[in-house]
């Protein structure tokens, strides 16, 4: 799937144009959870996001690391 096919599924779903690259990253990865988009497709379409200056938001990038207590 290419970006401009990921636009016209928005437009077609969401009876709106979407207003930034964030919608359309936000948009496919609620399509790929509900398995609209395969994992390659997914890939595909994050890379050319992220090219036109999409970002995820900053909690996504941060490191959970639990604390392990030995008793």
């Amino acid at each position: 799937m290419i970006v401009k096919m990921l636009i016209e599924k928005y437009i077609l779903d969401k009876n709106d144009k979407p207003v930034n690259v964030n919608q359309l990253l936000d948009y496919a990865t609620l399509c790929y959870v509900n398995n609209q988009l395969t994992i390659w497709q997914y890939k595909s379409l994050v890379k050319e996001l992220m090219l036109r200056g999409a970002t995820k938001p900053e909690f996504y990038f941060e490191e959970l690391t639990p604390e392990l207590t030995l008793q």
